[in-house]
C-alpha cells in the first residue's frame, strides 16, 4: 500500500483490522452465495425414489372414488399400558394397502368382508379393536386384513390361521362370546380369475417360465374385480352368518406357509405395457 493510501485510510478511521474484516466478510458473502446455488439446484432436482413415487402411486383412482367404501372408525388404546382411548380414529383402505404393500383383489375382499362383519357387530359404528379375536386363513392379504384392521395378533392367541375357513373370516367378540362367520356370495369372485391365478402359482411352483403379458392379464383381471365389489352393496357381496356357542380355537392349524406374494418379484414387465396401467 502507498503512503498516500495509508494516510487516507488513517485519516478515514480505518485501521489494519478493520482491512482484514472487510476481507474476511467478503470471503463469507461469496461462500454464502456459493452455498445458496448448490442448495437451490439440490431443491429443483428430484430423486428416481421420488419420481416413482409421482409417476406410480400404488392407490388408484378407481379405488379412491369408488362408491361403497368408507373409513373404519376404530378405538385401541392410548399407550402401551394406557387406558381405552376416548376417541374413535379412522382407518381406510388406503392406509391398509400402504401397510400391506399394494392393493390386491385379496385386500380389497378382506377389507368388504371385515368391513361389514366388525359394523354388524358393534352396531354403533365404532369398532373396539381390544375387544376382537379372528380366524382367518394363511395368506397374505388375510392374514394383513385380519391383524390390522380387527387388531388380534397371532402372538396374543386372538388370529388363528386355519385354511379350512376359505376366502373368509370368522370374528367373535371377546366381551361378549357372539361370533360371526363372513364369505364372498358365489359367483361373485370370477371363475376364469381364480383359474388363471391358479394356473401361474402352479407354474412358478415348478419352477416355469409365466409370460409377462400373463401377470399384467391377471392384475388387470384382478383390479377390475376390485372395482366392481368396491361398487356392488356389500350385502350383495356377501354372506354373514352368526355362530351360536363358537369356541374360539387354542392354535392355529395353518401357522406357517411361504410368502405367496412375492413369486413373480423378479419377473420382467411388458415393454408395452402403459405408465399407470392400474391407476
Amino acid at each position: 500500500m502507498t503512503a498516500q493510501a495509508e494516510t487516507l485510510n488513517r485519516d478515514c478511521g480505518f485501521t489494519g483490522n478493520d482491512r482484514v474484516i472487510r476481507r474476511q466478510s467478503r470471503r463469507s458473502a461469496a461462500r454464502l452465495a456459493a452455498l445458496l446455488v448448490v442448495l437451490s439446484l439440490c431443491a429443483m432436482q428430484v430423486s428416481p425414489a421420488q419420481q416413482r413415487v409421482q409417476e406410480e402411486d400404488f392407490y388408484p383412482a378407481w379405488a379412491a372414488q369408488a362408491r361403497y367404501l368408507q373409513p373404519l372408525m376404530v378405538l385401541d388404546t392410548d399407550s402401551a399400558l394406557g387406558r381405552r382411548n376416548l376417541y374413535p380414529k379412522p382407518i381406510t383402505l388406503r392406509d391398509m394397502a400402504r401397510m400391506h404393500g399394494h392393493l390386491c383383489d385379496g385386500l380389497v375382499t378382506a377389507w368388504v368382508e371385515l368391513g361389514s362383519t366388525l359394523r354388524l357387530m358393534f352396531p354403533d359404528g365404532v369398532v373396539d379393536r381390544t375387544d376382537v379375536r379372528v380366524v382367518s386363513k394363511n395368506a397374505p392379504c388375510w392374514a394383513d386384513a385380519g391383524a390390522w384392521m380387527t387388531g388380534a395378533r397371532m402372538n396374543q392367541g386372538t388370529l388363528m390361521l386355519d385354511n379350512s375357513v376359505g376366502d373368509g373370516f370368522i370374528l367373535q367378540r371377546i366381551s361378549t362370546g357372539n361370533a360371526v362367520r363372513v364369505s364372498l356370495r358365489k359367483g361373485i369372485y370370477p371363475a376364469d380369475l381364480a383359474a388363471l391365478e391358479q394356473s401361474i402359482r402352479a407354474r412358478r411352483a415348478r419352477g416355469t417360465f409365466v409370460a409377462p403379458a400373463e401377470i399384467d392379464r391377471f392384475e388387470r383381471d384382478a383390479n377390475e374385480y376390485s372395482r366392481k365389489l368396491l361398487n356392488t352393496p356389500p350385502d350383495k357381496a356377501i354372506t354373514l352368518e352368526r355362530l351360536a356357542d363358537y369356541h374360539f380355537p387354542d392354535h392355529s392349524q395353518n401357522a406357517l406357509a411361504p410368502r405367496s406374494d412375492t413369486i413373480n418379484r423378479d419377473a420382467p414387465r411388458s415393454s408395452t405395457r402403459a405408465s399407470g396401467e392400474n391407476r
